[in-house]
């Protein structure tokens, strides 16, 4: 889990090296589109927790609405842009919850 204050280059480093998902926040439906994320074709939902991970050859941000693996969305992060961009996000993810699930 991450904690508010975390660098996200830090964060992002974790994931590579240990190969695992790490959370970084659970948000609800307000601040998931507070953040910049269109909901619009997700349907109803309450929550959502969001997972960077390392795919082995690029990272990926996991979107898994009100729990349910079958709910499942992901995001890679070419498709972001720039590194910086997904510096950008993991940091908006982690400062509007980080560390609260």
């Amino acid at each position: 889990m991450v904690q508010k204050g975390s660098n996200a280059s830090e964060v992002l480093l974790r994931a590579k090296e240990m190969d695992e998902e790490i959370f970084l926040a659970r948000l609800d439906k307000e601040q998931l589109e507070r953040s910049g994320f269109d909901t619009s074709t997700f349907g109803l939902f309450s929550y959502v927790d969001i997972y960077l991970m390392w795919d082995g050859d690029e990272y990926m941000l996991k979107y898994q609405f009100d729990s349910d693996p079958r709910q499942t969305y992901y995001e890679r992060s070419s498709t972001l842009g720039e590194e910086e961009e997904l510096i950008h996000v993991v940091e908006t993810y982690i400062a509007l919850g980080g560390g609260e699930a």
